[in-house]
């Protein structure tokens, strides 16, 4: 790893008071133009519209250019750490004094150190640059200005939306990857084969959960909330309803918590009723939740939420119910710490920082460890040979193009998520 001098003090003299990492998950939702019209009934298409679609093109191949070979190779790591407020003076602050915004970060680059140091035992020689984009001095804006990134073979960016669109253009400008690695918005990038987004957008989360809902279903209710005084929810219950799958369903407002009386007519007691709740807030999603709970303890309820809610399933906040009430969401990781090589990465980092690893910590290990490995093997332009991932030592990552109805290319998205279980204490992991 290549750090500059006052870059590398101050985050040693950090990292040495380290002593446990706490996962501090986040997802950074962006209201997104939706990628097709969306109705919330639906009116029969004009015969002009439709003779327009059957003329529309065909998608064409991605012509990326042929990808050189070197010795040796450079990745940018765009991480915000915070550095100037945890280290004044040649001190670090406690741990237990960070303020939220730094842990995401910080245990993003643990991950990518132990990577590193894994990786050089393996005889890798890649350099990696991490560059701390909260500082003054290498915020993001000014080093795609001062064409710092000049001799870079892959972005990597654990970046908020608001950066994803400038590296992703700077990206396409030298015909290198950036990879968007926190962030799942899409920034509302198109027609860029360079950028690659990590995490599923809304979008895809929302179709893969009614595509799983339905599937559940067979003669039990399909209810659907509708939350539409909040962007992003609205967003959210037009990508579900946009499902032509999604039949036969019943909804409810929540624009306001329902009242006893609106639910009890859309359950049935002698059923599990299936129910479809695009709630990005966490906050108001727990309350709409627990009314189920207060109201219908004696009712079956097989809920399918959104991938917001992780952090609150996962500390159990929303799943002390019994077995009446199951949660399920999606997520585009799992790291099974059980197996050989998570035990191994959980040894490394308690020797390294103490305490246990986060997943954001996995995460940065992953991507370094297998990014590392198909820019060995294919050089920067490896977009066609990422269905080589052995080095994805966890996750299955399913990277496609995405198009538009007209079949104009928008970007590269990883389309593979997990579908995680929650019910009665215990959480299973569909793959």
């Amino acid at each position: 790893m290549i750090l500059s001098r006052k870059f590398y003090l101050r985050l040693i003299v950090l990292l040495l008071c380290v002593a446990s990492g706490n996962d501090a998950t986040a997802q950074f939702w962006k209201k997104e133009k939706p990628r097709r019209k969306v109705y919330t009934k639906y009116p029969p298409k004009p015969v002009a519209e439709v003779k327009k679609e059957e003329k529309k093109k065909k998608k064409r191949d991605i012509d990326y250019p042929a990808s050189i070979k070197k010795d040796r190779y450079r990745i940018d790591v765009m991480i915000p750490l915070y550095l100037d407020e945890l280290v004044k003076g040649g001190k670090p602050t406690p741990r237990s004094k960070w303020p939220d915004k730094a842990e995401s970060g910080i245990n993003f680059y643990e991950g990518i150190k132990l990577a590193i140091d894994t990786l050089a035992t393996m005889g890798y020689t890649t350099d990696i640059y991490v560059h701390d984009i909260s500082s003054a001095e290498s915020g993001v804006e000014k080093m795609i200005k001062s064409d710092s990134l000049a001799k870079t073979d892959l972005i990597i960016g654990f970046v908020s939306a608001q950066h994803v669109d400038d590296l992703a253009k700077y990206a396409k400008s030298k015909k290198v990857n950036f990879i968007s690695a926190f962030s799942p918005s899409d920034a509302n990038v198109r027609d860029n084969p360079y950028f690659i987004l990590m995490n599923p957008t809304l979008q895809t989360n929302c179709e893969e959960i009614s595509k799983a809902a339905v599937k559940k279903r067979n003669k039990e209710s399909l209810v659907l909330y509708k939350r539409m005084n909040n962007a992003t929810d609205s967003a959210a219950y037009s990508y579900i309803i946009e499902d032509s799958k999604v039949k036969n369903l019943s909804e409810i407002d929540c624009d306001k918590l329902p009242d006893s009386a609106t639910l009890a007519a859309a359950f049935d007691s002698m059923i599990t009723n299936i129910l479809i709740m695009p709630v990005i807030d966490v906050a108001y999603a727990e309350k709409l939740i627990n009314q189920l709970d207060k109201y219908f303890p004696n009712y079956r309820f097989n809920i399918f939420g959104m991938p917001s809610w992780k952090n609150i399933v996962s500390t159990k906040k929303m799943i002390d119910f019994g077995d009446h009430i199951a949660i399920n969401i999606t997520q585009p990781y799992y790291f099974d710490q059980t197996v050989s090589f998570g035990m191994d990465i959980a040894n490394k980092y308690r020797a390294n920082f103490g305490g246990k690893p986060s997943e954001l910590t996995f995460r940065g290990f992953e991507l370094v460890y297998w990014m590392t490995d198909l820019l060995n093997k294919y050089g920067a332009v490896f977009n066609e040979k990422t269905s080589d991932n052995g080095m994805a030592i966890f996750t299955k990552f399913e990277f496609k193009p995405q198009w538009d109805t007209e079949n104009n290319l928008f970007y590269i998205e990883n389309k593979h998520l997990y579908l995680y279980h929650y019910q009665a204490g215990t959480v299973l992991v569909e793959q």
